[in-house]
Protein backbone atom coordinates (compact mmCIF):
# COMPACT_ATOMS: atom_id res chain seq x y z
CA UNK A 1 0.00 0.00 0.00
CA UNK A 2 0.95 3.42 -0.59
CA UNK A 3 0.15 6.68 0.52
CA UNK A 4 0.41 10.52 -0.05
CA UNK A 5 3.90 10.16 1.99
CA UNK A 6 5.21 10.14 5.34
CA UNK A 7 4.83 13.31 7.50
CA UNK A 8 7.16 13.56 10.77
CA UNK A 9 6.65 15.14 13.55
CA UNK A 10 9.58 17.86 12.66
CA UNK A 11 7.10 18.69 9.67
CA UNK A 12 5.94 22.06 10.36
CA UNK A 13 1.91 22.74 11.01
CA UNK A 14 0.52 24.85 8.27
CA UNK A 15 -1.58 28.13 9.24
CA UNK A 16 -4.52 26.94 8.17
CA UNK A 17 -4.86 23.80 10.25
CA UNK A 18 -3.16 25.82 13.24
CA UNK A 19 -5.42 28.05 12.86
CA UNK A 20 -8.58 25.45 12.33
CA UNK A 21 -7.77 23.24 15.36
CA UNK A 22 -6.91 26.08 17.87
CA UNK A 23 -3.61 24.51 18.41
CA UNK A 24 -2.03 26.88 20.39
CA UNK A 25 -4.31 27.58 23.17
CA UNK A 26 -5.20 23.57 22.79
CA UNK A 27 -1.58 22.67 23.19
CA UNK A 28 -2.01 19.50 21.27
CA UNK A 29 -0.78 18.89 18.21
CA UNK A 30 -3.86 18.08 16.65
CA UNK A 31 -8.05 18.56 18.22
CA UNK A 32 -9.71 15.61 17.95
CA UNK A 33 -13.32 16.11 16.36
CA UNK A 34 -15.99 13.40 18.00
CA UNK A 35 -18.13 11.97 14.17
CA UNK A 36 -19.52 9.03 13.56
CA UNK A 37 -19.08 8.42 10.11
CA UNK A 38 -18.81 4.78 7.79
CA UNK A 39 -15.04 3.21 7.55
CA UNK A 40 -14.13 0.58 4.60
CA UNK A 41 -10.41 -0.94 5.44
CA UNK A 42 -8.64 -3.64 4.49
CA UNK A 43 -7.48 -6.37 7.32
CA UNK A 44 -3.98 -8.62 7.29
CA UNK A 45 -6.96 -11.45 6.48
CA UNK A 46 -6.96 -9.73 2.81
CA UNK A 47 -10.74 -9.48 3.92
CA UNK A 48 -12.42 -5.75 3.79
CA UNK A 49 -13.99 -4.90 6.83
CA UNK A 50 -16.48 -2.14 8.20
CA UNK A 51 -16.56 0.25 11.04
CA UNK A 52 -17.37 3.48 12.27
CA UNK A 53 -15.25 6.72 13.10
CA UNK A 54 -15.27 7.74 16.79
CA UNK A 55 -12.97 10.83 16.69
CA UNK A 56 -10.73 12.16 14.03
CA UNK A 57 -7.66 14.59 13.60
CA UNK A 58 -5.81 15.41 11.03
CA UNK A 59 -2.94 13.35 12.80
CA UNK A 60 -5.23 10.30 13.71
CA UNK A 61 -8.07 8.41 13.77
CA UNK A 62 -10.33 5.78 16.45
CA UNK A 63 -12.31 3.68 14.99
CA UNK A 64 -15.21 1.72 16.59
CA UNK A 65 -15.05 -2.03 15.12
CA UNK A 66 -14.65 -5.70 16.94
CA UNK A 67 -11.59 -6.46 14.64
CA UNK A 68 -8.39 -5.53 16.60
CA UNK A 69 -5.36 -5.29 14.01
CA UNK A 70 -2.32 -5.90 15.68
CA UNK A 71 -0.07 -2.81 16.73
CA UNK A 72 2.31 -1.41 13.73
CA UNK A 73 -0.18 -2.77 10.86
CA UNK A 74 0.26 -0.43 8.06
CA UNK A 75 -3.57 -0.15 6.49
CA UNK A 76 -5.66 2.22 4.31
CA UNK A 77 -9.40 3.50 5.07
CA UNK A 78 -11.77 4.83 3.00
CA UNK A 79 -13.80 7.20 5.32
CA UNK A 80 -16.98 8.46 4.38
CA UNK A 81 -17.19 12.49 3.38
CA UNK A 82 -13.11 12.00 3.97
CA UNK A 83 -11.67 9.58 1.45
CA UNK A 84 -8.73 7.65 1.43
CA UNK A 85 -6.48 7.57 4.45
CA UNK A 86 -3.41 5.92 5.29
CA UNK A 87 -2.15 5.20 8.56
CA UNK A 88 -0.58 2.69 11.13
CA UNK A 89 -2.23 1.17 14.45
CA UNK A 90 -0.98 2.48 17.22
CA UNK A 91 -3.07 1.50 19.97
CA UNK A 92 -5.78 -0.74 21.14
CA UNK A 93 -9.00 0.53 22.76
CA UNK A 94 -12.39 -1.10 24.77
CA UNK A 95 -14.61 -0.39 21.19
CA UNK A 96 -11.44 -1.09 18.92
CA UNK A 97 -8.41 0.97 18.01
CA UNK A 98 -6.58 4.02 17.06
CA UNK A 99 -3.95 4.48 13.84
CA UNK A 100 -1.34 7.39 13.13
CA UNK A 101 -2.18 8.66 10.25
CA UNK A 102 0.49 9.31 7.42
CA UNK A 103 -0.02 12.09 5.27
CA UNK A 104 1.15 15.04 3.62
CA UNK A 105 0.41 18.56 4.68
CA UNK A 106 -1.73 19.36 2.12
CA UNK A 107 -3.65 16.22 2.69
CA UNK A 108 -3.75 17.28 6.27
CA UNK A 109 -5.43 20.58 5.63
CA UNK A 110 -8.05 19.11 3.49
CA UNK A 111 -8.80 16.68 6.15
CA UNK A 112 -8.64 19.63 8.89
CA UNK A 113 -11.42 21.54 6.41
CA UNK A 114 -13.86 18.50 6.64
CA UNK A 115 -13.42 17.77 10.41
CA UNK A 116 -14.35 21.33 10.91
CA UNK A 117 -17.20 21.59 8.13
CA UNK A 118 -18.66 18.42 10.65
CA UNK A 119 -18.08 20.39 13.60
CA UNK A 120 -19.50 23.59 12.35
CA UNK A 121 -22.31 21.30 10.72
CA UNK A 122 -23.27 19.64 14.47
CA UNK A 123 -23.08 22.78 16.09
CA UNK A 124 -19.73 21.56 17.95
CA UNK A 125 -17.84 24.00 20.21
CA UNK A 126 -14.64 22.81 21.94
CA UNK A 127 -16.67 22.03 25.41
CA UNK A 128 -18.79 19.56 23.39
CA UNK A 129 -16.06 17.18 22.31
CA UNK A 130 -16.03 16.31 25.89
CA UNK A 131 -17.65 13.10 27.01
CA UNK A 132 -21.49 14.14 27.70
CA UNK A 133 -22.44 12.91 30.94
CA UNK A 134 -24.83 9.63 31.24
CA UNK A 135 -27.66 9.54 33.01
CA UNK A 136 -29.18 6.02 34.34
CA UNK A 137 -32.65 5.56 33.29
CA UNK A 138 -33.57 1.52 33.26
CA UNK A 139 -36.87 1.70 31.60
CA UNK A 140 -38.39 -0.50 28.63
CA UNK A 141 -38.95 0.86 25.04
CA UNK A 142 -39.14 -1.11 21.84
CA UNK A 143 -35.97 -1.07 18.86
CA UNK A 144 -37.22 -1.19 15.39
CA UNK A 145 -34.06 -3.42 13.89
CA UNK A 146 -32.53 -2.81 10.19
CA UNK A 147 -34.49 -5.95 9.12
CA UNK A 148 -38.00 -4.45 10.30
CA UNK A 149 -38.60 -6.50 13.28
CA UNK A 150 -39.40 -4.60 16.40
CA UNK A 151 -38.17 -6.58 19.97
CA UNK A 152 -38.22 -5.14 23.33
CA UNK A 153 -35.52 -3.41 24.46
CA UNK A 154 -34.24 -1.73 27.99
CA UNK A 155 -32.61 1.46 28.41
CA UNK A 156 -29.60 0.95 31.37
CA UNK A 157 -28.51 4.81 30.71
CA UNK A 158 -28.18 7.62 28.19
CA UNK A 159 -27.21 10.95 27.55
CA UNK A 160 -27.58 13.72 24.72
CA UNK A 161 -25.28 11.77 22.30
CA UNK A 162 -25.66 7.98 22.99
CA UNK A 163 -27.76 5.25 25.26
CA UNK A 164 -26.30 1.44 26.38
CA UNK A 165 -29.56 -0.74 25.51
CA UNK A 166 -30.32 -3.71 27.08
CA UNK A 167 -30.97 -6.72 24.34
CA UNK A 168 -31.01 -10.16 23.34
CA UNK A 169 -30.81 -9.72 19.77
CA UNK A 170 -27.78 -7.65 18.51
CA UNK A 171 -27.73 -5.94 15.49
CA UNK A 172 -23.96 -5.53 14.29
CA UNK A 173 -21.67 -2.81 14.80
CA UNK A 174 -22.59 0.31 12.28
CA UNK A 175 -26.27 -0.83 11.59
CA UNK A 176 -28.95 1.47 12.51
CA UNK A 177 -31.67 0.86 14.29
CA UNK A 178 -34.44 3.16 15.91
CA UNK A 179 -35.52 3.20 19.72
CA UNK A 180 -38.73 4.93 20.31
CA UNK A 181 -38.28 8.09 17.63
CA UNK A 182 -34.58 8.38 18.55
CA UNK A 183 -32.62 6.65 15.36
CA UNK A 184 -29.45 5.68 16.11
CA UNK A 185 -26.18 3.61 14.87
CA UNK A 186 -24.60 0.80 16.72
CA UNK A 187 -20.92 1.36 18.47
CA UNK A 188 -20.34 -1.26 20.22
CA UNK A 189 -21.33 -4.16 21.72
CA UNK A 190 -21.83 -4.31 25.50
CA UNK A 191 -22.13 -7.44 27.63
CA UNK A 192 -26.17 -7.06 28.10
CA UNK A 193 -27.03 -5.74 24.64
CA UNK A 194 -25.43 -2.45 22.84
CA UNK A 195 -24.23 1.11 22.46
CA UNK A 196 -26.09 3.51 19.77
CA UNK A 197 -24.74 6.48 19.31
CA UNK A 198 -27.96 9.23 17.99
CA UNK A 199 -27.54 10.60 14.56
CA UNK A 200 -29.23 13.71 15.74
CA UNK A 201 -28.39 15.20 19.49
CA UNK A 202 -31.17 15.98 21.83
CA UNK A 203 -31.35 19.53 23.67
CA UNK A 204 -31.62 17.91 27.35
CA UNK A 205 -31.67 14.26 28.75
CA UNK A 206 -35.44 14.66 29.58
CA UNK A 207 -36.35 14.90 25.63
CA UNK A 208 -33.67 11.69 25.31
CA UNK A 209 -35.73 9.75 27.47
CA UNK A 210 -39.30 10.66 25.81
CA UNK A 211 -38.30 9.89 22.56
CA UNK A 212 -36.61 6.65 23.56
CA UNK A 213 -39.77 5.53 25.89
CA UNK A 214 -42.13 6.65 23.52
CA UNK A 215 -42.81 5.55 20.31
Amino acid sequence: MTGEGAATDEEPVSRLESFILGERADERRHRRVVITLPVRFMAEDGEEHRALLFDMSPGGVSLTTELKPAIGVRMVLYIEDIGRCEGVVVRHHDYGFALRLIATQSRRDRIAERLTYHASRHRLRAEDLRVHERTELDRDARCLLPDGEEIACRILDLSLTGAAVMMEKRPAVGEEVTIGRMHGRVVRHIPQGIAIRFLAAASSPIAVAERLTNP
